[in-house]
Protein backbone atom coordinates (compact mmCIF):
# COMPACT_ATOMS: atom_id res chain seq x y z
CA UNK A 1 0.00 0.00 0.00
CA UNK A 2 3.06 2.37 0.65
CA UNK A 3 4.37 1.54 -2.14
CA UNK A 4 1.39 2.40 -4.68
CA UNK A 5 0.85 5.08 -2.64
CA UNK A 6 4.24 6.32 -3.48
CA UNK A 7 3.94 6.03 -7.03
CA UNK A 8 0.25 7.61 -7.21
CA UNK A 9 2.14 10.64 -5.60
CA UNK A 10 4.92 10.88 -8.25
CA UNK A 11 1.91 11.24 -11.28
CA UNK A 12 -0.60 13.44 -8.65
CA UNK A 13 2.10 15.57 -7.52
CA UNK A 14 5.77 15.07 -9.49
CA UNK A 15 7.13 19.02 -7.93
CA UNK A 16 6.56 18.55 -4.36
CA UNK A 17 9.45 15.52 -3.54
CA UNK A 18 12.35 16.97 -2.48
CA UNK A 19 14.14 13.30 -2.96
CA UNK A 20 12.88 10.58 -5.46
CA UNK A 21 13.80 6.79 -5.97
CA UNK A 22 16.44 6.62 -9.27
CA UNK A 23 15.56 5.93 -12.82
CA UNK A 24 13.39 8.15 -13.48
CA UNK A 25 12.94 8.86 -17.43
CA UNK A 26 11.35 11.92 -19.27
CA UNK A 27 8.65 11.55 -21.84
CA UNK A 28 7.49 14.15 -24.16
CA UNK A 29 8.02 16.65 -20.95
CA UNK A 30 6.18 14.17 -18.31
CA UNK A 31 8.29 12.28 -16.30
CA UNK A 32 8.30 8.19 -15.89
CA UNK A 33 9.62 6.80 -12.36
CA UNK A 34 10.51 3.37 -13.35
CA UNK A 35 11.99 2.76 -10.04
CA UNK A 36 9.39 2.87 -8.02
CA UNK A 37 6.81 1.00 -10.31
CA UNK A 38 9.55 -1.57 -10.32
CA UNK A 39 9.58 -1.79 -6.27
CA UNK A 40 6.08 -1.23 -6.32
CA UNK A 41 5.52 -4.76 -8.84
CA UNK A 42 7.70 -6.85 -6.46
CA UNK A 43 5.75 -5.97 -3.71
CA UNK A 44 2.89 -6.14 -5.28
CA UNK A 45 3.59 -9.50 -6.54
CA UNK A 46 5.13 -10.88 -3.01
CA UNK A 47 1.74 -10.48 -1.59
CA UNK A 48 -0.65 -11.62 -4.04
CA UNK A 49 1.51 -14.75 -3.43
CA UNK A 50 1.22 -14.32 -0.25
CA UNK A 51 -2.99 -14.29 -0.15
CA UNK A 52 -2.79 -17.53 -2.61
CA UNK A 53 -0.85 -19.52 -0.52
CA UNK A 54 -1.14 -18.78 3.12
CA UNK A 55 -4.73 -18.96 3.54
CA UNK A 56 -4.97 -19.09 7.32
CA UNK A 57 -2.86 -16.00 7.13
CA UNK A 58 -4.85 -14.49 4.95
CA UNK A 59 -8.06 -15.40 6.29
CA UNK A 60 -7.40 -13.65 9.92
CA UNK A 61 -5.71 -11.06 8.33
CA UNK A 62 -8.80 -10.35 6.43
CA UNK A 63 -11.12 -10.64 9.35
CA UNK A 64 -8.95 -8.40 11.32
CA UNK A 65 -8.43 -5.62 9.16
CA UNK A 66 -12.44 -5.75 9.00
CA UNK A 67 -13.29 -5.72 12.40
CA UNK A 68 -11.04 -3.30 12.92
CA UNK A 69 -12.57 -1.01 10.13
CA UNK A 70 -15.97 -1.59 11.61
CA UNK A 71 -14.82 -0.36 14.98
CA UNK A 72 -13.75 2.76 13.72
CA UNK A 73 -16.79 3.17 11.37
CA UNK A 74 -18.98 2.75 14.44
CA UNK A 75 -17.33 5.22 16.59
CA UNK A 76 -17.24 7.46 13.86
CA UNK A 77 -21.12 7.24 13.51
CA UNK A 78 -20.87 7.93 17.13
CA UNK A 79 -18.89 10.73 17.92
CA UNK A 80 -20.95 12.62 14.78
CA UNK A 81 -24.19 12.33 16.09
CA UNK A 82 -22.80 13.20 19.81
CA UNK A 83 -21.06 16.44 17.68
CA UNK A 84 -23.81 17.11 15.92
CA UNK A 85 -24.73 20.93 16.08
CA UNK A 86 -21.69 21.92 18.37
CA UNK A 87 -18.63 23.81 16.59
CA UNK A 88 -15.69 22.96 18.40
CA UNK A 89 -13.11 25.62 17.88
CA UNK A 90 -8.68 25.08 18.33
CA UNK A 91 -7.43 25.66 21.85
CA UNK A 92 -4.92 28.74 20.96
CA UNK A 93 -2.01 29.47 22.80
CA UNK A 94 -1.70 33.52 22.51
CA UNK A 95 1.44 35.40 22.28
CA UNK A 96 1.06 39.14 23.05
CA UNK A 97 3.76 41.14 21.59
CA UNK A 98 4.81 44.82 21.59
CA UNK A 99 5.50 44.83 18.16
CA UNK A 100 6.10 42.82 15.27
CA UNK A 101 9.02 41.77 13.68
CA UNK A 102 10.87 38.72 12.06
CA UNK A 103 12.38 38.03 15.35
CA UNK A 104 8.94 38.00 17.45
CA UNK A 105 6.75 35.57 14.50
CA UNK A 106 8.21 32.53 13.02
CA UNK A 107 8.53 33.94 9.12
CA UNK A 108 11.32 34.57 7.24
CA UNK A 109 11.63 37.49 4.74
CA UNK A 110 10.09 36.94 1.75
CA UNK A 111 7.10 35.12 3.17
CA UNK A 112 3.98 35.47 1.64
CA UNK A 113 1.09 37.58 3.50
CA UNK A 114 -2.43 35.76 3.29
CA UNK A 115 -5.00 38.29 4.92
CA UNK A 116 -8.74 36.18 6.02
CA UNK A 117 -11.52 37.90 7.34
CA UNK A 118 -14.58 35.06 6.59
CA UNK A 119 -14.33 32.01 8.09
CA UNK A 120 -16.09 30.51 5.27
CA UNK A 121 -14.61 32.36 2.51
CA UNK A 122 -10.82 30.31 2.48
CA UNK A 123 -10.77 29.55 -1.26
CA UNK A 124 -7.50 32.33 -1.59
CA UNK A 125 -5.68 30.83 1.37
CA UNK A 126 -6.32 27.12 -0.02
CA UNK A 127 -4.80 27.85 -3.70
CA UNK A 128 -1.42 29.75 -1.89
CA UNK A 129 -1.26 26.69 0.09
CA UNK A 130 -1.73 24.43 -2.95
CA UNK A 131 1.51 26.02 -4.92
CA UNK A 132 3.85 27.09 -2.43
CA UNK A 133 6.34 25.13 -0.76
CA UNK A 134 6.24 26.33 3.19
CA UNK A 135 9.56 24.33 3.92
CA UNK A 136 11.26 27.28 1.69
CA UNK A 137 8.54 30.38 1.73
CA UNK A 138 6.72 30.90 4.73
CA UNK A 139 2.47 31.64 4.81
CA UNK A 140 0.64 34.44 7.88
CA UNK A 141 -2.65 34.45 7.69
CA UNK A 142 -3.19 37.74 8.68
CA UNK A 143 -6.18 39.50 10.27
CA UNK A 144 -7.14 43.11 11.14
CA UNK A 145 -9.23 43.19 14.40
CA UNK A 146 -10.85 46.51 13.37
CA UNK A 147 -10.94 48.98 16.19
CA UNK A 148 -11.97 52.33 17.04
CA UNK A 149 -10.42 55.30 18.07
CA UNK A 150 -9.97 54.16 21.34
CA UNK A 151 -8.49 51.14 20.33
CA UNK A 152 -6.49 52.94 17.13
CA UNK A 153 -2.85 52.13 18.62
CA UNK A 154 -3.34 48.26 19.09
CA UNK A 155 -1.79 48.69 22.95
CA UNK A 156 -5.05 49.63 25.17
CA UNK A 157 -7.05 46.67 24.63
CA UNK A 158 -6.77 43.51 26.68
CA UNK A 159 -6.08 40.73 24.73
CA UNK A 160 -9.55 39.05 24.69
CA UNK A 161 -10.93 42.34 23.29
CA UNK A 162 -8.71 41.73 20.53
CA UNK A 163 -8.97 37.78 20.53
CA UNK A 164 -12.69 37.66 20.15
CA UNK A 165 -14.87 34.56 19.46
CA UNK A 166 -14.95 35.31 15.69
CA UNK A 167 -11.58 35.56 15.60
CA UNK A 168 -10.97 32.31 17.29
CA UNK A 169 -13.50 30.82 14.53
CA UNK A 170 -11.65 32.11 12.05
CA UNK A 171 -8.19 30.59 13.26
CA UNK A 172 -9.70 27.59 13.45
CA UNK A 173 -11.24 27.38 10.08
CA UNK A 174 -7.36 28.38 9.03
CA UNK A 175 -5.99 25.62 10.90
CA UNK A 176 -8.17 23.27 9.20
CA UNK A 177 -6.86 24.12 5.61
CA UNK A 178 -3.95 24.25 6.69
CA UNK A 179 -3.97 20.39 8.36
CA UNK A 180 -5.37 19.50 5.12
CA UNK A 181 -2.86 20.86 2.99
CA UNK A 182 0.06 19.41 5.05
CA UNK A 183 1.59 22.64 5.57
CA UNK A 184 2.16 25.51 8.33
CA UNK A 185 0.97 28.40 8.48
CA UNK A 186 1.59 31.35 10.79
CA UNK A 187 -1.44 32.87 12.78
CA UNK A 188 -1.34 36.43 13.28
CA UNK A 189 -4.19 39.44 14.35
CA UNK A 190 -3.42 42.99 14.82
CA UNK A 191 -5.96 45.89 15.45
CA UNK A 192 -6.42 48.67 13.48
CA UNK A 193 -9.01 50.70 12.23
CA UNK A 194 -7.76 50.92 8.62
CA UNK A 195 -7.45 47.05 7.36
CA UNK A 196 -5.07 47.82 4.09
CA UNK A 197 -2.95 50.21 6.15
CA UNK A 198 -2.74 47.71 9.33
CA UNK A 199 -2.17 44.88 6.33
CA UNK A 200 0.95 47.23 4.58
CA UNK A 201 2.67 47.72 7.82
CA UNK A 202 2.20 44.21 8.58
CA UNK A 203 4.13 43.60 5.69
CA UNK A 204 7.06 46.36 5.96
CA UNK A 205 7.97 44.49 8.89
CA UNK A 206 8.05 41.36 8.50
CA UNK A 207 9.77 41.81 5.16
CA UNK A 208 7.25 40.62 2.92
CA UNK A 209 7.40 39.72 -0.67
CA UNK A 210 3.38 38.62 -1.68
CA UNK A 211 0.31 39.99 -0.24
CA UNK A 212 -2.53 37.62 -0.87
CA UNK A 213 -6.44 38.95 -0.63
CA UNK A 214 -9.66 37.78 -1.53
CA UNK A 215 -12.27 39.52 -4.27
CA UNK A 216 -13.79 42.59 -2.45
CA UNK A 217 -18.50 41.84 -3.25
CA UNK A 218 -18.21 45.50 -3.45
CA UNK A 219 -14.88 46.37 -5.54
CA UNK A 220 -13.55 45.62 -8.64
CA UNK A 221 -9.79 44.30 -8.28
CA UNK A 222 -8.62 47.60 -9.99
CA UNK A 223 -10.43 49.80 -6.93
CA UNK A 224 -8.86 47.46 -4.10
CA UNK A 225 -5.36 47.32 -5.23
CA UNK A 226 -5.82 51.37 -5.66
CA UNK A 227 -6.72 51.27 -2.14
CA UNK A 228 -4.27 48.68 -1.17
CA UNK A 229 -1.80 51.24 -3.20
CA UNK A 230 -3.27 54.40 -0.98
CA UNK A 231 -2.11 52.81 2.10
CA UNK A 232 0.98 51.47 1.13
CA UNK A 233 2.14 55.40 -0.28
CA UNK A 234 1.12 56.25 3.05
CA UNK A 235 3.96 53.87 5.14
CA UNK A 236 7.38 55.42 6.37
CA UNK A 237 10.21 55.54 3.85
CA UNK A 238 11.56 52.86 3.18
CA UNK A 239 8.42 51.44 1.44
CA UNK A 240 9.30 47.88 0.92
CA UNK A 241 8.70 46.37 -2.44
CA UNK A 242 5.43 44.40 -2.45
CA UNK A 243 3.27 42.38 -5.26
CA UNK A 244 0.05 42.45 -4.63
CA UNK A 245 -2.47 39.38 -5.70
CA UNK A 246 -6.20 39.48 -5.71
CA UNK A 247 -7.79 36.01 -6.30
CA UNK A 248 -11.30 35.74 -7.82
CA UNK A 249 -12.31 32.31 -6.56
CA UNK A 250 -15.92 32.30 -8.18
CA UNK A 251 -14.41 32.72 -11.62
CA UNK A 252 -10.99 31.38 -11.28
CA UNK A 253 -8.96 34.50 -11.92
CA UNK A 254 -5.95 36.14 -10.35
CA UNK A 255 -4.92 39.35 -10.84
CA UNK A 256 -1.88 40.99 -9.71
CA UNK A 257 -0.40 44.20 -9.11
CA UNK A 258 3.16 45.57 -8.36
CA UNK A 259 3.73 48.59 -5.61
CA UNK A 260 6.83 50.29 -5.17
CA UNK A 261 9.25 51.24 -8.12
CA UNK A 262 9.19 48.46 -10.98
CA UNK A 263 10.31 48.41 -14.64
CA UNK A 264 7.24 49.60 -16.51
CA UNK A 265 5.36 46.91 -19.18
CA UNK A 266 5.63 48.57 -22.34
CA UNK A 267 3.74 48.07 -25.57
CA UNK A 268 4.98 47.22 -28.54
CA UNK A 269 4.37 50.73 -30.39
CA UNK A 270 6.08 52.35 -27.35
CA UNK A 271 9.39 50.25 -28.13
CA UNK A 272 9.30 50.91 -31.47
CA UNK A 273 9.10 54.52 -30.76
CA UNK A 274 11.80 54.42 -28.76
CA UNK A 275 13.80 52.55 -30.60
CA UNK A 276 13.30 55.31 -33.77
CA UNK A 277 13.99 58.14 -31.65
CA UNK A 278 17.71 56.16 -30.59
CA UNK A 279 18.63 55.44 -34.25
CA UNK A 280 17.39 59.26 -34.78
CA UNK A 281 19.56 60.84 -31.81
CA UNK A 282 22.42 58.11 -32.66
CA UNK A 283 23.02 59.51 -36.30
CA UNK A 284 23.02 62.61 -34.82
CA UNK A 285 26.31 62.25 -33.31
CA UNK A 286 26.54 59.82 -29.89
CA UNK A 287 26.73 56.99 -32.16
CA UNK A 288 27.35 53.32 -30.30
CA UNK A 289 28.01 55.72 -26.92
CA UNK A 290 24.05 56.28 -27.08
CA UNK A 291 21.56 53.98 -25.34
CA UNK A 292 18.27 53.47 -25.22
CA UNK A 293 18.18 54.06 -21.06
CA UNK A 294 20.12 57.40 -22.00
CA UNK A 295 16.76 58.61 -24.29
CA UNK A 296 14.33 57.68 -21.57
CA UNK A 297 16.29 59.22 -18.76
CA UNK A 298 16.63 62.14 -20.80
CA UNK A 299 12.74 62.17 -21.61
CA UNK A 300 11.93 61.27 -18.12
CA UNK A 301 13.99 64.96 -17.15
CA UNK A 302 12.36 66.66 -19.72
CA UNK A 303 8.86 65.55 -18.68
CA UNK A 304 9.91 66.60 -15.38
CA UNK A 305 10.94 70.04 -16.18
CA UNK A 306 7.21 70.53 -18.14
CA UNK A 307 5.27 69.49 -15.02
CA UNK A 308 7.43 72.04 -12.94
CA UNK A 309 6.97 75.14 -15.00
CA UNK A 310 3.68 76.55 -15.23
CA UNK A 311 3.20 77.07 -18.96
CA UNK A 312 3.75 73.72 -19.84
CA UNK A 313 2.36 71.61 -17.21
CA UNK A 314 -1.67 72.47 -18.23
CA UNK A 315 -0.17 70.89 -21.74
CA UNK A 316 1.07 67.93 -20.44
CA UNK A 317 -1.17 67.07 -18.16
CA UNK A 318 -4.12 67.29 -20.81
CA UNK A 319 -1.98 64.94 -22.60
CA UNK A 320 -1.25 62.33 -20.42
CA UNK A 321 -5.52 62.85 -19.91
CA UNK A 322 -5.88 61.89 -23.40
CA UNK A 323 -3.79 58.69 -23.50
CA UNK A 324 -4.61 57.65 -20.48
CA UNK A 325 -8.91 57.86 -21.98
CA UNK A 326 -7.99 56.67 -25.21
CA UNK A 327 -6.04 53.68 -24.53
CA UNK A 328 -7.69 50.63 -24.45
CA UNK A 329 -5.36 47.64 -23.55
CA UNK A 330 -6.83 43.67 -23.17
CA UNK A 331 -4.82 43.58 -20.32
CA UNK A 332 -6.83 46.40 -18.45
CA UNK A 333 -9.15 43.64 -17.58
CA UNK A 334 -8.17 40.00 -16.00
CA UNK A 335 -6.93 37.28 -18.62
CA UNK A 336 -7.72 33.71 -18.48
CA UNK A 337 -6.07 32.69 -15.19
CA UNK A 338 -4.48 35.55 -14.30
CA UNK A 339 -2.84 39.50 -15.34
CA UNK A 340 -0.61 41.72 -14.19
CA UNK A 341 -0.84 45.67 -13.58
CA UNK A 342 1.42 48.45 -12.48
CA UNK A 343 0.36 50.01 -8.64
CA UNK A 344 0.86 52.24 -6.13
CA UNK A 345 -0.15 55.29 -6.48
CA UNK A 346 -2.46 52.75 -8.71
CA UNK A 347 -2.28 52.94 -12.76
CA UNK A 348 -3.56 50.03 -13.85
Amino acid sequence: MQGIAVLVLRFKRPDVQEWKVPLNFHIKGREIPVGISLITIVLLSLAITNLFTKKVATIWGIGFTASIFLVFYLSEIYNRRRTAGRTDLEKFQLEERESISLDSINARPGNVLVTVRNPHEMGHLKRVLERVDTRKIDVVALTVRRTSGYGSGGYELDVDQIFSHRISELFSQVVAVAEKAGKHVELLVVPGRDYNRATVEVAQRLKSSLVVIGLSERMTPAQQATSFGDAWERLTPPRPQLSLEIIDEKNNKRTFFNLGPHPPRLWPEDLELLHKLWLNLSDKGPGYKLHHRDVVRVALRRLDADLRSPANAKEVLKEVLHEAAEEKRPESEPLSESSSHESGRLTP
